[in-house]
């Protein structure tokens, strides 16, 4: 579940890092955990239980098998099928697009704010073998690679456009209402223009999350995740040090997914976020960020396959360093998602 928070610009660097790249590698229970709870929603934060259950693919076990040519059943009698084994998905293919509006596109205070449209759009390619039961619960690993083009529709903000390339490997374990995520990821960023790398970090996290079914239309997922970002910049004479984006985050999250009807689901969401950096701007001291996140999502699925959605959120960012700006921001749009498994 990602709330389409970017993070500020790092230092030195000429484009940004999403915190939804991390979103969405490394919080996968939300969008391919295929365990079914006994209340009637999944173990996910926006899927339906009914759109998610897979087809029949093949005549259930201990029914008659088709007849082959005319008449077979007269020559050798019927047919039994005793037992039908269905191959289980080893890949995962995701195609996201996403149009927003930012009010605040470069996270200025006061009047130096830019509003901008943002484009974004993702592809994802990851292997996700069968879940392995461990113990009581079961073990679901993941590794695979992500390319996003984050795109500013504003002149004064087209030197930020960039590419941002992840590599991840993620394992989450499952225990009744109760999950466990740990994900090693890598990314770099690229400026658009000439493909130079301006910013890359290895990205360790631990997630923790516990869901609440409510009857059968609601469920509460309560989750927190820490995680630390080893980081470089590009070094000019000078400048600040390589790591000076090095930081320790921890944030917990709220999530009630409302089941409204069949195809369509509707997410308020609250996201609190400590930063701690090893650097200030001015490399005395360390740093402390404080960001809060809530807002909206509805996603409507047309099949299982292909969704949409639209969604809005309010972010606070707050420093205690005089040199990083505090800032407020909202963001709308919509955006679209096709996802294939196989």
């Amino acid at each position: 579940r990602c709330f389409f928070h970017r993070d500020p610009l790092p230092v030195a660097a000429e484009s940004c890092l999403p915190s939804y790249i991390a979103c969405l590698s490394l919080v996968w229970s939300f969008r391919w955990a295929q365990t079914n709870t006994s209340h009637g929603l999944k173990k996910s934060s926006h899927v339906p239980v009914e759109q998610f259950q897979k087809p029949i693919t093949a005549l259930p076990s201990a029914t008659n098998a088709p007849e082959l040519f005319t008449g077979e059943n007269t020559d050798v009698g019927p047919q039994r099928i005793l037992r039908q084994t269905i191959r289980p998905d080893y890949f995962d293919v995701f195609f996201d697009s996403q149009y927003f509006y930012s009010d605040n596109a470069n996270f200025a205070s006061g009047s130096a704010k830019i509003g901008s449209p943002v484009y974004v759009n993702t592809v994802q390619l990851a292997f996700t073998p069968p879940d392995l039961k461990l113990g009581e619960g079961k073990f679901g690993p993941a590794i695979g690679f992500v390319s996003q083009w984050y795109n500013y529709d504003n002149s004064q903000l087209n030197s930020l456009d960039f590419n941002a390339q992840t590599a991840f490997i993620s394992g989450r374990y499952t225990f009744n209402d109760w999950q466990f995520g740990l994900g090693l990821n890598y990314t770099r960023l690229l400026d658009q223009g000439s493909y130079d790398q301006t910013y890359s970090e290895l990205l360790p996290a631990l997630t923790v999350q516990r869901f609440f079914p409510i009857g059968e239309k609601f469920i509460l997922v309560a989750g927190n995740q820490l995680d630390y970002h080893f980081t470089s910049v590009p070094q000019t004479e000078g400048g600040p040090t390589a790591g000076i984006n090095n930081r320790l985050d921890d944030a917990i999250s709220l999530t009630l997914s409302w089941l409204a009807t069949k195809r369509l689901t509707v997410q308020p969401y609250f996201r609190f976020q400590y930063s701690n950096y090893r650097y200030n701007t001015l490399q005395t001291s360390d740093r402390n960020d404080y960001l809060t996140s809530f807002g909206m999502t509805v996603v409507y699925y047309i099949n299982k396959n292909l969704s949409l959605r639209s969604f809005i959120n309010y972010n606070i960012k707050r420093s205690d360093d005089s040199y990083t700006p505090s800032y407020d921001e909202y963001n709308t749009g919509l955006g679209g998602t096709l996802n294939f498994n196989f």
